[in-house]
C-alpha cells in the first residue's frame, strides 16, 4: 500500500510534531511492508509452558512479556486448532501484551477494563491475578461486550465481571475504588494499518483531532475512578502525538497525577518529552501501539470484601468448589472470588456462571466446564471423541450414569448426560464446529 502513504502527505505531516524526517521514513516504511506479526497468550491453568513448547517447538518467545508467543501463521494455525477452542490460549497481536504486563496487577486488586473489546487486555490481567480479585472488564458496545463475553467465558476467568455501559455509569458510585484501571482508549488506529485495510482507508488528521478530544475526557473521568496510590494505564494502537502524549499532557496538567518511568529500551521509542513508550514495528515485532503508567498520590489501601461470609453450600458442594462467593440473579446462580456490588451496571456476565437450579437437578453452565478445576464426575476423551463432542455429536462411552464433566488431556471441554453408555452432547450450539 505504498499509493497510500505517498499520496496521503497529510498522514506523512502530521507525524511532524514529534518525528524527525529520518524516522517518519522508517515507520512507513515498515507499514508498507505486508508482513502481520501475530503472537499469543498462553493460559497456564490449562497447559504448562514446558508442555505448550514441547508441543509446538518453533514458537518464539515474546522479548518481554512471560507466556506470551510470536509464532508464524502458515506454520501454526492456532485459530483453527482444538486448543483454541478449549481456551488454552488468546491469540495476541504482540504489542498489546505490554499493557497489562506493566500495570502488573494481582490477587489483591480492583481493576477496571474501560473498553475492553475483544478481551485480550482482560485475559492477561486476570492470569496475572491468578483468577483472584476482582476484574471489571467494560465494553460500552452491545454487539462487542458478548464478543468480550464469550472470550472471557472462552478463556475460563473467574473473577471477571463483564459489563456493558457508558463509563459515566461507574460515576460517582465508584469513585476511587480500582486499585488498577486500563484504558486501552477508541483511536484512529494507524497502528493496524497493516493488519486492517479499512483502518487506512478511514485516516484522518480531522478524525485524529475528534479522538484525541474524547481521549482526553475519557483519561480525566478514569483517574476520578482510581484508588489513591493505585495505577493508571493507558494505551492506543495510535503513531499521532495528539491521541498519545497530548492527551498524558493533558491529564497531568489537570490533575494531582504522576508518571510512572517505564525502562530504556532499544526496541523501545521515548519522544522528547519522555511520556510513554511508542512500539514503532521497525524497532518492535509487532503492529504498533502507545502505553503510559500514571500513579495517583497516596498510600494504596488493601481491599477487604474478600471476608464475606458464603451462604451457598450447597450450590459449592455440587460444583466441588469450596471457595469464592456464589450468588443468585433471576433464577441463575454465579460465582465470583468475594462478593463485589455490582448493582446499578449492565451486566453480562456477572464472574462465572454455574448454572440453573431445576426440577430435575442442577443444569450446570458451559461456561463451568472451561473455570472448573475440579468436579464430582470427570470423563477423559480421546481425540476422535473430542472431534465428535465439538461438532455437536452424541459420544458412545461404557460409563456410569450421571453428568460429567468431559476432558482432553486433562483440559475442561465440556459437559455431557451419560446414560446407559450413551453420551448426550451439551456443548453449546453456537460454539459447535
Amino acid at each position: 500500500m505504498i499509493f497510500f502513504y505517498n499520496q496521503n502527505m497529510e498522514f506523512k505531516e502530521h507525524l511532524k510534531k514529534y518525528l524527525s524526517d529520518f524516522e517518519i521514513e522508517k515507520l512507513i516504511a515498515s507499514l508498507n511492508e505486508n508482513e502481520v506479526k501475530h503472537a499469543l497468550l498462553l493460559n497456564e491453568e490449562k497447559m504448562t509452558k514446558e508442555e505448550f513448547i514441547n508441543l509446538f517447538p518453533n514458537v518464539k518467545p515474546h522479548p518481554i512479556v512471560p507466556n506470551v508467543f510470536l509464532y508464524n501463521i502458515e506454520e501454526y494455525p492456532f485459530g483453527k486448532m482444538y486448543y483454541h477452542d478449549l481456551g488454552v490460549y488468546y491469540l495476541f497481536e504482540p504489542c498489546s501484551s505490554l499493557v497489562s504486563h506493566y500495570l502488573s496487577p494481582n490477587r489483591n486488586d480492583i481493576v477496571l477494563d474501560i473498553a475492553a473489546a475483544p478481551g485480550g487486555k482482560s485475559i492477561h490481567a486476570s492470569l496475572l491475578m491468578n483468577n483472584e480479585g476482582i476484574l471489571i472488564s467494560n465494553e460500552i458496545q452491545t454487539s462487542r461486550s458478548h464478543i468480550l463475553s464469550s472470550n472471557i467465558e472462552r478463556m475460563g476467568r473467574r473473577n471477571t465481571i463483564v459489563t456493558n455501559n457508558d463509563l459515566d455509569a461507574f460515576i460517582p458510585k465508584y469513585e476511587g475504588v480500582f486499585s488498577k484501571i486500563i484504558l486501552d482508549a477508541p483511536c484512529s488506529g494507524s497502528g493496524m494499518f497493516r493488519k486492517q485495510e479499512s483502518m487506512k482507508e478511514d485516516w484522518t488528521y480531522n478524525k485524529v483531532l475528534s479522538l484525541s478530544s474524547l481521549q482526553k475526557e475519557l483519561i480525566l473521568k478514569a483517574y476520578t475512578l482510581l484508588r489513591p496510590g493505585g495505577t493508571l494505564v493507558y494505551s492506543t494502537c495510535s503513531f499521532s502525538y495528539e491521541e498519545d502524549e497530548e492527551v498524558i499532557k493533558h491529564l497531568l496538567s489537570n490533575t494531582d497525577a504522576t508518571l510512572v518511568p517505564l525502562p530504556d529500551l532499544d526496541c523501545f521509542y521515548k519522544s522528547k518529552d519522555n511520556i510513554g513508550i511508542h512500539l514503532f514495528p521497525y524497532l518492535f515485532d509487532g503492529e504498533g501501539h502507545y502505553l503510559a503508567l500514571i500513579k495517583k498520590p497516596g498510600e494504596l489501601s488493601l481491599n477487604d470484601n474478600k471476608f464475606i461470609q458464603d451462604r451457598n453450600k450447597n450450590i459449592h458442594s455440587l460444583i466441588n468448589d469450596q471457595t469464592g462467593y456464589i450468588y443468585e440473579n433471576n433464577g441463575t446462580f454465579y460465582q465470583m472470588p468475594y462478593s463485589f456490588d455490582i448493582k446499578g451496571l449492565h451486566i453480562i456476565r456477572g464472574g462465572i456462571k454455574l448454572g440453573t437450579l431445576e426440577k430435575y437437578g442442577f443444569n450446570f453452565d458451559h461456561a463451568l466446564s472451561h473455570a472448573s478445576k475440579s468436579f464430582p464426575l470427570i470423563c477423559e476423551i480421546d481425540e476422535d471423541n473430542l472431534h465428535k463432542y465439538l461438532k455437536g455429536e452424541q459420544l458412545s462411552i461404557g460409563i456410569k450414569d450421571g453428568i460429567y464433566l468431559l476432558t482432553y488431556n486433562n483440559i475442561g471441554v465440556g459437559f455431557a448426560k451419560a446414560t446407559k453408555g450413551k453420551l448426550n452432547n451439551r456443548y453449546p450450539k453456537g460454539l459447535r464446529r
